[in-house]
């Protein structure tokens, strides 16, 4: 071991190293290693990459948990970022992270206390670099636990179904371009950054942005990315770069055991089951994890989402199951339980109080469950036909083609209430995160703040079931068909699945539930325009995932518009003025479905229900 190269520290039972590590291009990234003292032999090792610096609050307590469990611990700053040398690029250039994941590696096996095993683990962008990593096919890459990661960024997140989600990747340009090694050296753009933050509803109000008036032109390469993103609405090559489409590389991909964790009101759930799908020709286990929460650290350990408290059993210890994952994977600890688990496990909504509690949120409750496949099996189809009239009905639908017309002004957006978008720390009152009630809220760009339903909007369709008599749950994928036509061909449809709680002592007016949603832009450059010959076309929305139970006297309302400021962008072709109709019954029979998803809210008499 280079002592030139190193700082042993003794941190009670663990020893820490800190090494510059070079990488094949001579870049030096910052290191540290977590050995366990006692420890006399070698041992396998975890591996987590980051640009949220590697010695945070969350990565120490994950570092000490796994040291202390006998695993070696490697935390490095990726490229450009913490203590590390070279340019934070994120997606746009020549794609370094499976490179500089790889010659990690290498240099991890090189070690006297490494055993030529590892293991990764990671939380969003550091979920996405683990799977680059995974393609270049290290064989001392053995396991991974890959939490809340995209498959492809063009499709959801960065963009979604065409529209640029600024709500997303501009506010984390922001927060990223704060954090940088240049602001913390230079106090010039650090106070340009930090006066950018301040500014950042009017900075947001002047979309599109153009290369030099962008609230991160203090630093050039975070702007190049950020405008990237804005301006390439077309999936291209540049796209392809496997830190931000690992589907466009998924046959690459190792059979290696992955668990994959996300949540109904994160970014990435309809990512994982799609990576569920690519991995099922593989042997080794894959097994996922959809709970509650929103995509922010402490992942998985918060009881509620939003203005919904889901009770302590949507609580998990992430680090202990993460440590008991890779014991099994690496060590063979109970290799034949984790064997013999169901693939997936999922957090059922619903079935709760729907009181207020102590901290003002709906008592919304749930459960776990577990299944073999998705949908789990023993469900019945869905289908609810929509009403002109503003109903949800089953049976065959309406019989004769009928229209629901609303008028939309893009100066007037609707507004972002509920997302799986974490309203940023330097921007409160930005928008809203998680499970919230459908109303305008005065924490919200642009919204007017009014308290009054969003359903009240003249730019909003609302159809609604019947107060349900029993309880009903809804577990799988579900899909909108809306046949539409615009008085314009650029238009975008922004689709929210919504439980409907009847009024109550603690909610005088009710409580509307955002349960799930899904967004999609016409435009151009898309394939499908809803034509303005008054000809209906027929469009298909989703899948949109959820495990939801719908109580006694709640309906389902599914909620239709055509904006969702400030998570995603206004259209940039659209006119400001546009009229929109939704046609319904006879020979435009738009409808909600899904195969399987109808089910027992109990859920215990099905057998791939029944858990571990």
């Amino acid at each position: 071991m280079n002592k030139n190269n190193s700082d042993w520290l003794l941190r009670g039972n663990i020893r820490r190293m800190t090494v510059m590590v070079p990488v094949r291009d001579r870049v030096r990234l910052a290191t540290d290693v977590y050995i366990p003292a006692a420890r006399r032999a070698s041992g396998p090792t975890i591996v987590k990459r980051t640009p949220y610096d590697r010695r945070n609050v969350d990565n120490l307590r994950l570092a000490s948990a796994l040291a202390a469990s006998g695993y070696n611990v490697v935390l490095q700053d990726t490229r450009g970022r913490g203590d590390s040398e070279g340019s934070f690029q994120h997606y746009i250039a020549t794609p370094h992270e499976g490179e500089d994941g790889y010659d990690l590696l290498e240099w991890i096996c090189a070690q006297d206390w490494s055993d030529g095993t590892v293991g990764t683990t990671g939380f969003s962008y550091t979920g996405s670099n683990q799977q680059a990593l995974a393609i270049m096919q290290h064989p001392a890459l053995k396991s991974q636990v890959i939490l809340d990661a995209g498959i492809n960024y063009f499709k959801s997140t960065v963009r979604e179904k065409g529209a640029f989600v600024p709500g997303q990747l501009a506010t984390y340009a922001l927060r990223m371009a704060l954090t940088s090694p240049e602001a913390r050296r230079d106090p010039l753009v650090r106070a340009r950054l930090e006066q950018a933050a301040r500014n950042a509803p009017q900075w947001f109000s002047r979309l599109p942005w153009r290369k030099g008036d962008t609230p991160v032109s203090a630093l050039p390469g975070y702007e190049d990315w950020l405008l990237f993103a804005q301006n390439t609405p077309g999936e291209d090559e540049r796209w392809r770069n496997p830190q931000m489409n690992i589907e466009a590389h998924i046959e690459k991909y190792p059979d290696i055991p992955v668990l994959m964790v996300s949540s109904w009101y994160g970014h990435h759930v309809w990512s994982t089951f799609r990576k569920l799908e690519y991995f099922s020709r593989h042997a080794s286990p894959k097994r996922v994890i959809i709970g509650t929460w929103i995509h922010a650290d402490p992942y998985g350990e918060m009881p509620f989402s939003g203005d919904v408290s889901f009770g302590p059993a949507a609580s998990l210890n992430m680090t202990e199951i993460q440590k008991r994952w890779f014991d099994a994977t690496l060590r063979g600890i109970d290799r034949e339980e984790l064997e013999a688990s169901p693939r997936i496990a999922y957090f059922v909504m619903g079935g709760g109080s729907g009181r207020r509690d102590a901290s003002g949120r709906l008592e919304h409750g749930g459960a776990w469950r577990f299944a073999a496949a998705w949908p789990p099996g023993g469900g019945q189809d869905l289908k609810l036909f929509l009403a002109a009239s503003g109903s949800l009905e089953h049976g065959n639908g309406p019989a004769r083609s009928e229209r629901r017309t609303i008028s939309i002004d893009h100066e007037a957006p609707v507004p972002t209430v509920g997302s799986s978008i974490r309203n940023p720390d330097i921007m409160p009152g930005f928008l809203s995160s998680g499970a919230c009630n459908q109303v305008e809220r005065p924490d919200v760009h642009r919204s007017p703040g009014t308290g009054l339903p969003l359903s009240s909007r003249h730019d909003v369709a609302v159809f609604r079931t019947e107060p349900f008599g029993k309880p009903v749950e809804m577990t799988g994928p579900v899909f909108v068909t809306l046949w539409i036509t615009a008085s314009a061909p650029a238009c975008d449809l922004s689709v929210k699945i919504v439980d409907e709680y009847p009024p109550s002592a603690d909610w005088p007016d009710g409580f509307a539930m955002n349960i799930a949603e899904h967004y999609q832009r016409f435009a151009s450059w898309t394939s499908e325009l809803p034509a303005d010959d008054g000809q209906p076309r027929r469009v298909e929305i989703g899948p949109l995932h959820l495990s939801n139970v719908f109580g006694v006297g709640h309906r389902l309302r599914l909620q239709v518009a055509n904006t969702n400021w400030p998570r995603f962008d206004i259209n940039p072709e659209a006119p400001r003025y546009v009229k929109f109709s939704i046609w319904c019954g006879g020979e435009t029979p738009s409808c909600i479905s899904g195969t399987g998803v109808l089910r027992s809210p109990a859920g215990s008499s099905n057998a791939d229900q029944e858990g571990a």
